[in-house]
Protein backbone atom coordinates (compact mmCIF):
# COMPACT_ATOMS: atom_id res chain seq x y z
CA UNK A 1 0.00 0.00 0.00
CA UNK A 2 1.13 3.66 -1.11
CA UNK A 3 2.22 5.06 2.59
CA UNK A 4 0.21 8.28 2.79
CA UNK A 5 0.87 9.60 5.96
CA UNK A 6 2.53 12.71 6.79
CA UNK A 7 3.47 14.04 10.21
CA UNK A 8 2.55 17.95 11.31
CA UNK A 9 4.00 20.18 13.49
CA UNK A 10 0.60 22.03 14.12
CA UNK A 11 -2.51 20.28 15.94
CA UNK A 12 -4.47 21.13 13.20
CA UNK A 13 -4.91 17.65 10.53
CA UNK A 14 -5.60 16.59 7.54
CA UNK A 15 -8.02 13.41 7.66
CA UNK A 16 -9.60 10.91 5.30
CA UNK A 17 -12.94 9.80 6.52
CA UNK A 18 -14.06 6.41 5.15
CA UNK A 19 -17.97 6.05 4.93
CA UNK A 20 -20.06 3.75 3.16
CA UNK A 21 -22.20 6.48 2.25
CA UNK A 22 -20.97 9.92 1.37
CA UNK A 23 -22.78 13.25 2.28
CA UNK A 24 -24.93 15.10 0.01
CA UNK A 25 -25.90 18.00 2.57
CA UNK A 26 -29.25 16.48 2.84
CA UNK A 27 -29.14 14.06 5.75
CA UNK A 28 -32.40 11.82 6.37
CA UNK A 29 -31.60 8.93 8.04
CA UNK A 30 -30.02 9.25 11.68
CA UNK A 31 -26.74 7.28 10.10
CA UNK A 32 -26.58 10.24 8.07
CA UNK A 33 -26.93 13.28 10.54
CA UNK A 34 -24.72 10.99 13.04
CA UNK A 35 -22.10 11.45 10.11
CA UNK A 36 -23.17 14.89 9.67
CA UNK A 37 -22.81 16.00 12.93
CA UNK A 38 -18.69 14.31 13.73
CA UNK A 39 -17.65 16.03 10.17
CA UNK A 40 -19.01 19.40 11.15
CA UNK A 41 -17.81 19.36 14.57
CA UNK A 42 -14.06 18.48 12.93
CA UNK A 43 -14.23 20.95 10.53
CA UNK A 44 -15.37 23.49 12.60
CA UNK A 45 -12.91 23.22 15.12
CA UNK A 46 -10.25 23.56 11.60
CA UNK A 47 -9.22 20.06 10.51
CA UNK A 48 -9.36 19.44 6.97
CA UNK A 49 -11.56 16.03 6.59
CA UNK A 50 -11.66 14.49 3.14
CA UNK A 51 -14.43 11.91 3.15
CA UNK A 52 -14.13 9.41 0.67
CA UNK A 53 -16.87 6.56 0.28
CA UNK A 54 -20.29 5.91 -2.14
CA UNK A 55 -23.26 7.77 -3.41
CA UNK A 56 -26.88 6.96 -3.00
CA UNK A 57 -29.22 6.49 -6.47
CA UNK A 58 -31.65 8.90 -3.89
CA UNK A 59 -28.51 11.13 -3.06
CA UNK A 60 -27.04 14.25 -5.02
CA UNK A 61 -24.23 14.26 -7.26
CA UNK A 62 -21.42 15.63 -4.99
CA UNK A 63 -19.22 18.54 -6.01
CA UNK A 64 -17.23 18.89 -3.35
CA UNK A 65 -13.78 19.41 -3.33
CA UNK A 66 -13.35 17.44 -0.04
CA UNK A 67 -15.74 14.46 -1.33
CA UNK A 68 -14.61 11.72 -3.37
CA UNK A 69 -17.18 9.71 -4.58
CA UNK A 70 -16.11 5.75 -4.83
CA UNK A 71 -19.27 5.14 -7.64
CA UNK A 72 -23.12 5.54 -7.27
CA UNK A 73 -24.92 2.13 -6.12
CA UNK A 74 -28.11 1.24 -4.34
CA UNK A 75 -26.52 0.45 -0.57
CA UNK A 76 -30.10 0.23 1.63
CA UNK A 77 -32.38 -2.39 1.41
CA UNK A 78 -35.53 -0.83 1.45
CA UNK A 79 -35.10 0.68 -2.10
CA UNK A 80 -33.15 -2.19 -3.72
CA UNK A 81 -34.83 -4.73 -5.64
CA UNK A 82 -34.65 -8.90 -5.57
CA UNK A 83 -31.61 -8.75 -7.80
CA UNK A 84 -29.69 -6.71 -5.58
CA UNK A 85 -30.31 -8.72 -2.40
CA UNK A 86 -29.55 -12.23 -4.24
CA UNK A 87 -26.17 -10.19 -5.41
CA UNK A 88 -25.27 -8.67 -1.59
CA UNK A 89 -26.22 -12.36 0.04
CA UNK A 90 -24.14 -14.03 -2.44
CA UNK A 91 -20.95 -11.76 -2.31
CA UNK A 92 -21.10 -12.09 1.43
CA UNK A 93 -20.97 -15.96 1.69
CA UNK A 94 -18.40 -15.72 -0.87
CA UNK A 95 -16.38 -13.39 0.89
CA UNK A 96 -17.51 -14.34 4.63
CA UNK A 97 -18.65 -11.24 5.45
CA UNK A 98 -21.66 -9.30 7.12
CA UNK A 99 -24.17 -8.68 5.14
CA UNK A 100 -24.15 -4.71 4.64
CA UNK A 101 -20.35 -4.94 4.43
CA UNK A 102 -20.95 -7.75 1.32
CA UNK A 103 -22.84 -4.48 -0.54
CA UNK A 104 -19.24 -3.17 -1.04
CA UNK A 105 -17.45 -6.21 -1.80
CA UNK A 106 -17.08 -5.62 -5.67
CA UNK A 107 -15.04 -2.63 -5.37
CA UNK A 108 -11.04 -3.26 -5.97
CA UNK A 109 -9.08 -2.45 -3.05
CA UNK A 110 -6.14 -1.25 -5.22
CA UNK A 111 -8.24 0.90 -7.18
CA UNK A 112 -9.30 2.36 -2.74
CA UNK A 113 -5.46 2.59 -2.46
CA UNK A 114 -5.07 4.77 -5.51
CA UNK A 115 -7.94 7.25 -4.66
CA UNK A 116 -5.73 7.45 -1.24
CA UNK A 117 -2.54 8.25 -2.61
CA UNK A 118 -3.87 10.39 -5.14
CA UNK A 119 -5.69 12.03 -2.25
CA UNK A 120 -3.41 12.25 0.33
CA UNK A 121 -0.85 12.51 2.53
CA UNK A 122 -3.36 12.43 5.56
CA UNK A 123 -2.68 12.66 8.97
CA UNK A 124 -4.86 9.89 10.12
CA UNK A 125 -8.01 8.08 9.04
CA UNK A 126 -11.27 7.94 10.49
CA UNK A 127 -12.87 4.75 10.13
CA UNK A 128 -16.55 4.88 10.25
CA UNK A 129 -19.03 2.16 11.15
CA UNK A 130 -17.67 -1.32 10.18
CA UNK A 131 -18.60 -1.51 6.33
CA UNK A 132 -15.55 -0.13 4.63
CA UNK A 133 -13.12 -1.25 7.17
CA UNK A 134 -14.28 -4.34 7.35
CA UNK A 135 -13.89 -5.19 3.16
CA UNK A 136 -10.52 -3.10 3.13
CA UNK A 137 -8.61 -4.23 6.29
CA UNK A 138 -5.50 -2.04 4.62
CA UNK A 139 -7.93 0.82 6.06
CA UNK A 140 -6.66 -0.30 9.38
CA UNK A 141 -2.86 -0.30 9.19
CA UNK A 142 -2.64 3.18 9.34
CA UNK A 143 -3.47 5.40 12.40
CA UNK A 144 -7.07 5.59 13.00
CA UNK A 145 -10.31 6.39 15.27
CA UNK A 146 -13.25 3.99 14.72
CA UNK A 147 -16.72 5.50 15.27
CA UNK A 148 -18.79 2.01 16.18
CA UNK A 149 -22.48 3.86 15.42
CA UNK A 150 -23.17 0.60 17.62
CA UNK A 151 -22.62 -2.46 18.91
CA UNK A 152 -23.28 -3.96 16.42
CA UNK A 153 -23.15 -8.12 17.11
CA UNK A 154 -26.17 -6.88 19.90
CA UNK A 155 -28.43 -5.58 17.61
CA UNK A 156 -27.65 -8.19 15.08
CA UNK A 157 -28.71 -10.84 18.20
CA UNK A 158 -31.69 -8.45 18.99
CA UNK A 159 -32.88 -8.20 15.54
CA UNK A 160 -32.79 -12.37 15.10
CA UNK A 161 -35.00 -12.71 17.85
CA UNK A 162 -37.67 -9.66 16.32
CA UNK A 163 -38.12 -10.90 12.83
CA UNK A 164 -40.66 -13.20 11.73
CA UNK A 165 -38.84 -14.37 8.42
CA UNK A 166 -36.77 -17.69 8.75
CA UNK A 167 -34.09 -16.28 6.16
CA UNK A 168 -34.35 -12.78 8.10
CA UNK A 169 -33.29 -14.69 11.37
CA UNK A 170 -30.22 -16.71 9.61
CA UNK A 171 -28.81 -13.37 8.41
CA UNK A 172 -29.04 -11.78 11.52
CA UNK A 173 -27.98 -14.65 13.37
CA UNK A 174 -24.99 -14.86 11.29
CA UNK A 175 -24.08 -11.04 11.00
CA UNK A 176 -24.42 -11.71 14.88
CA UNK A 177 -21.59 -14.78 14.69
CA UNK A 178 -18.99 -12.58 12.21
CA UNK A 179 -19.44 -8.88 13.64
CA UNK A 180 -18.37 -10.00 17.16
CA UNK A 181 -15.29 -10.72 16.41
CA UNK A 182 -15.09 -7.70 13.58
CA UNK A 183 -16.23 -5.07 16.08
CA UNK A 184 -13.19 -6.53 18.80
CA UNK A 185 -10.60 -6.34 16.41
CA UNK A 186 -12.19 -2.66 15.27
CA UNK A 187 -11.96 -1.53 18.98
CA UNK A 188 -8.45 -3.00 19.37
CA UNK A 189 -6.60 -1.68 16.40
CA UNK A 190 -7.50 1.53 17.10
CA UNK A 191 -6.21 4.73 17.89
CA UNK A 192 -9.49 5.53 19.69
CA UNK A 193 -12.90 4.46 19.72
CA UNK A 194 -15.77 6.76 19.35
CA UNK A 195 -19.54 5.90 20.25
CA UNK A 196 -23.06 7.74 20.77
CA UNK A 197 -24.22 6.46 24.19
CA UNK A 198 -22.27 5.80 27.27
CA UNK A 199 -23.65 2.37 27.09
CA UNK A 200 -21.80 1.35 23.62
CA UNK A 201 -18.42 2.22 25.70
CA UNK A 202 -19.55 -0.67 27.82
CA UNK A 203 -20.77 -2.62 24.83
CA UNK A 204 -17.46 -2.45 23.76
CA UNK A 205 -15.58 -2.90 26.65
CA UNK A 206 -13.58 0.37 25.95
CA UNK A 207 -11.28 1.50 29.21
CA UNK A 208 -11.28 5.24 29.64
CA UNK A 209 -8.17 5.65 27.55
CA UNK A 210 -9.34 3.71 24.24
CA UNK A 211 -12.71 5.62 23.20
CA UNK A 212 -15.78 7.73 24.55
CA UNK A 213 -19.55 8.76 23.53
CA UNK A 214 -19.96 11.81 21.83
CA UNK A 215 -23.58 13.19 22.51
CA UNK A 216 -25.50 14.26 19.48
CA UNK A 217 -26.29 17.23 17.73
CA UNK A 218 -28.05 17.43 14.61
CA UNK A 219 -28.30 20.49 12.46
CA UNK A 220 -29.93 23.64 13.55
CA UNK A 221 -32.52 24.74 11.59
CA UNK A 222 -33.19 28.40 13.32
CA UNK A 223 -35.42 29.30 16.21
CA UNK A 224 -37.63 26.95 17.58
CA UNK A 225 -41.21 28.25 16.92
CA UNK A 226 -44.96 26.90 17.61
CA UNK A 227 -46.75 26.16 14.54
CA UNK A 228 -50.74 27.36 14.61
CA UNK A 229 -52.20 24.28 12.21
CA UNK A 230 -51.64 21.31 14.11
CA UNK A 231 -53.06 18.80 11.51
CA UNK A 232 -52.19 15.67 13.87
CA UNK A 233 -52.62 14.54 17.22
CA UNK A 234 -49.31 12.98 17.19
CA UNK A 235 -46.20 12.71 14.34
CA UNK A 236 -43.59 9.90 14.36
CA UNK A 237 -40.56 9.94 11.53
CA UNK A 238 -38.01 7.58 11.08
CA UNK A 239 -36.06 5.35 8.74
CA UNK A 240 -38.60 1.95 9.18
CA UNK A 241 -36.76 -0.05 6.98
CA UNK A 242 -34.04 -0.35 10.22
CA UNK A 243 -35.03 -3.29 12.03
CA UNK A 244 -34.91 -2.04 15.74
CA UNK A 245 -37.12 1.89 14.35
CA UNK A 246 -39.52 -1.15 12.85
CA UNK A 247 -39.83 -2.90 16.25
CA UNK A 248 -40.60 -0.14 17.94
CA UNK A 249 -43.32 0.96 15.12
CA UNK A 250 -44.55 -2.42 15.35
CA UNK A 251 -44.99 -2.53 19.34
CA UNK A 252 -46.90 1.59 18.54
CA UNK A 253 -49.01 0.67 16.71
CA UNK A 254 -49.98 -2.88 17.30
CA UNK A 255 -50.10 -2.75 21.37
CA UNK A 256 -50.04 1.15 22.14
CA UNK A 257 -52.81 2.13 19.03
CA UNK A 258 -55.63 -0.32 20.42
CA UNK A 259 -55.59 1.64 23.26
CA UNK A 260 -55.63 4.94 21.93
CA UNK A 261 -59.22 6.28 21.51
CA UNK A 262 -60.55 5.89 17.24
CA UNK A 263 -60.72 9.77 17.43
CA UNK A 264 -57.13 10.44 17.60
CA UNK A 265 -54.79 11.42 14.40
CA UNK A 266 -51.56 9.79 13.78
CA UNK A 267 -49.20 10.27 10.49
CA UNK A 268 -46.06 8.33 10.09
CA UNK A 269 -43.66 9.50 8.05
CA UNK A 270 -40.09 8.10 6.50
CA UNK A 271 -39.44 5.35 4.27
CA UNK A 272 -42.36 2.30 4.41
CA UNK A 273 -41.36 -1.38 6.03
CA UNK A 274 -42.31 -4.17 3.71
CA UNK A 275 -43.75 -5.84 6.29
CA UNK A 276 -47.39 -5.78 6.64
CA UNK A 277 -48.78 -3.53 10.01
CA UNK A 278 -51.95 -4.19 11.49
CA UNK A 279 -53.21 -0.46 11.21
CA UNK A 280 -55.81 0.86 13.61
CA UNK A 281 -58.24 3.60 12.47
CA UNK A 282 -55.99 6.27 13.81
CA UNK A 283 -52.83 5.82 11.66
CA UNK A 284 -51.87 6.91 8.21
CA UNK A 285 -48.37 6.51 6.37
CA UNK A 286 -47.34 9.38 4.81
CA UNK A 287 -44.16 7.91 3.26
CA UNK A 288 -40.80 10.41 2.98
CA UNK A 289 -42.03 13.85 3.37
CA UNK A 290 -39.69 16.89 1.92
CA UNK A 291 -39.21 18.38 5.40
CA UNK A 292 -38.88 16.43 8.52
CA UNK A 293 -39.17 19.72 10.99
CA UNK A 294 -42.17 20.68 8.88
CA UNK A 295 -44.02 18.00 9.77
CA UNK A 296 -42.96 17.64 13.13
CA UNK A 297 -44.37 20.87 13.69
CA UNK A 298 -47.59 19.90 12.49
CA UNK A 299 -48.32 17.42 15.25
CA UNK A 300 -49.04 18.04 18.99
CA UNK A 301 -47.01 15.39 20.34
CA UNK A 302 -44.27 13.52 18.95
CA UNK A 303 -44.15 9.89 20.20
CA UNK A 304 -40.12 8.33 20.19
CA UNK A 305 -41.02 4.19 20.29
CA UNK A 306 -37.21 2.25 19.81
CA UNK A 307 -37.68 -0.43 21.69
CA UNK A 308 -34.29 -2.30 21.28
CA UNK A 309 -31.02 -1.96 19.39
CA UNK A 310 -27.45 0.33 20.57
CA UNK A 311 -26.34 3.14 19.86
CA UNK A 312 -28.02 6.86 20.04
CA UNK A 313 -31.84 7.57 18.96
CA UNK A 314 -30.89 10.43 16.46
CA UNK A 315 -34.56 11.16 16.48
CA UNK A 316 -35.29 11.94 20.32
CA UNK A 317 -31.85 14.03 19.84
CA UNK A 318 -33.37 16.29 16.99
CA UNK A 319 -36.96 15.86 19.14
CA UNK A 320 -35.61 17.30 22.36
CA UNK A 321 -33.37 19.55 20.30
CA UNK A 322 -36.44 21.16 18.77
CA UNK A 323 -38.17 21.68 21.96
CA UNK A 324 -41.34 19.34 20.80
CA UNK A 325 -43.27 17.59 23.43
CA UNK A 326 -42.79 13.83 23.34
CA UNK A 327 -43.82 11.09 24.85
CA UNK A 328 -40.51 8.22 24.95
CA UNK A 329 -39.30 4.54 25.75
CA UNK A 330 -36.23 3.92 27.82
CA UNK A 331 -34.96 2.61 24.60
CA UNK A 332 -35.15 6.20 22.84
CA UNK A 333 -32.95 7.90 26.03
CA UNK A 334 -29.91 5.80 25.21
CA UNK A 335 -27.11 8.55 25.49
CA UNK A 336 -29.49 11.02 26.77
CA UNK A 337 -28.85 12.25 30.84
CA UNK A 338 -32.16 14.39 31.61
CA UNK A 339 -35.32 14.16 29.90
CA UNK A 340 -36.89 17.99 28.65
CA UNK A 341 -39.83 19.62 30.93
CA UNK A 342 -42.37 18.71 28.24
CA UNK A 343 -41.63 15.15 27.49
CA UNK A 344 -42.78 12.30 29.38
CA UNK A 345 -40.90 8.90 29.78
CA UNK A 346 -43.56 5.48 29.56
CA UNK A 347 -41.85 2.14 28.42
CA UNK A 348 -45.03 -0.17 29.16
CA UNK A 349 -48.07 0.05 26.28
CA UNK A 350 -51.08 1.12 28.73
CA UNK A 351 -48.50 3.52 30.61
CA UNK A 352 -47.27 5.44 27.12
CA UNK A 353 -51.24 5.65 25.48
CA UNK A 354 -52.20 7.25 28.62
CA UNK A 355 -49.16 9.78 28.56
CA UNK A 356 -49.93 10.42 25.09
CA UNK A 357 -53.56 11.10 25.24
CA UNK A 358 -52.73 13.37 28.35
CA UNK A 359 -49.74 15.65 26.05
CA UNK A 360 -52.41 15.73 23.25
CA UNK A 361 -55.10 16.73 25.47
CA UNK A 362 -52.55 19.59 27.36
CA UNK A 363 -51.22 20.29 23.99
CA UNK A 364 -54.58 21.06 22.49
CA UNK A 365 -55.51 23.76 25.61
CA UNK A 366 -52.16 25.30 24.90
CA UNK A 367 -50.71 24.07 28.46
CA UNK A 368 -47.88 22.09 26.70
CA UNK A 369 -45.98 24.63 24.48
CA UNK A 370 -43.01 23.93 22.73
CA UNK A 371 -39.89 24.71 24.53
CA UNK A 372 -36.48 26.56 23.69
CA UNK A 373 -34.32 23.56 23.28
CA UNK A 374 -31.13 25.74 23.38
CA UNK A 375 -29.76 24.72 26.47
CA UNK A 376 -29.67 21.00 25.50
CA UNK A 377 -28.18 21.84 22.36
CA UNK A 378 -25.70 23.97 23.95
CA UNK A 379 -24.78 21.08 26.50
CA UNK A 380 -24.70 18.41 23.98
CA UNK A 381 -22.38 20.11 21.47
CA UNK A 382 -19.82 21.01 24.41
CA UNK A 383 -19.69 17.72 25.30
CA UNK A 384 -19.68 16.34 21.87
CA UNK A 385 -16.44 18.80 21.18
CA UNK A 386 -14.77 17.20 24.05
CA UNK A 387 -15.19 13.92 22.83
CA UNK A 388 -13.79 14.78 19.34
CA UNK A 389 -10.91 16.30 20.79
CA UNK A 390 -9.60 13.46 22.68
CA UNK A 391 -9.77 11.39 20.00
CA UNK A 392 -8.03 13.63 17.40
CA UNK A 393 -5.64 14.23 20.27
CA UNK A 394 -4.74 10.42 19.80
CA UNK A 395 -3.66 10.44 16.29
CA UNK A 396 -1.07 12.99 17.00
CA UNK A 397 1.23 10.62 19.21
Amino acid sequence: MVQTLQAQPAHLMRLAFFTSIVPDGVPTTGFEIANDAILSGLRGMGHEVVVIGFNLPRQKASNQDDVIVLGRRELENSTAGAKDKLIWLAQAIRHGLPYAAAKLADFSGSALDDVIALAGPFDGYILNSYQMAAVFPQLQTVPHIYVAHNVEHQSASQNAQAVGSSLQRWLYQRDARLLKPLEEKLCADANFVWTFSDADVVGHSLKPEQGSSLPLIVPQVGEARATADKKYDAGLIGTWSWQPNFSGLKWFIEEVGPLLPASMKIAIAGSMPEAELDLGPQFTFLGRVDSAEAFLNSAHIVPLVSRGGTGVQLKTIEAFQAGHPCVVTASSLRGIDEIPSNCRAADDAAEFARALVQLVELSKSGQLPRIDGSEFFAKQKSSMDEGLKRGIDSLQF
